[in-house]
């Protein structure tokens, strides 16, 4: 696909087409890393989630009531989906 590179401020930016959008997964507010190679190729690729709130998770499991754990197991899905964008494919 072509896109076009503009003048964003200081910097050059580069629009992002929404089929690309829609199949990598990538959603507004994501963490992206770009680097390039040698020999002139530019490489974009999400950064990966921040495992802390995965760490968190194991931690309150471990002292969460039997009952509770199913709830809590649903609590944290929302959560990440609502912090990652997770299901926002699903709503259009």
């Amino acid at each position: 696909m072509d896109t076009t590179v503009s003048k964003w401020g200081n910097s050059l930016g580069i629009r992002i087409p929404a089929a690309i959008v829609q199949s990598s997964g990538i959603s507004d507010g994501d963490k992206m890393d770009i680097s390039y190679t040698p020999d002139g190729s530019i490489i974009i690729q999400k950064k990966k989630k921040d495992k802390s709130e995965l760490k968190a998770f194991g931690i309150l499991h471990r002292f969460a009531a039997p009952d509770l754990i199913a709830k809590e197991k649903d609590a944290f899905g929302m959560a990440m989906e609502g912090k990652y964008g997770k299901g926002k494919k699903d709503a259009h």
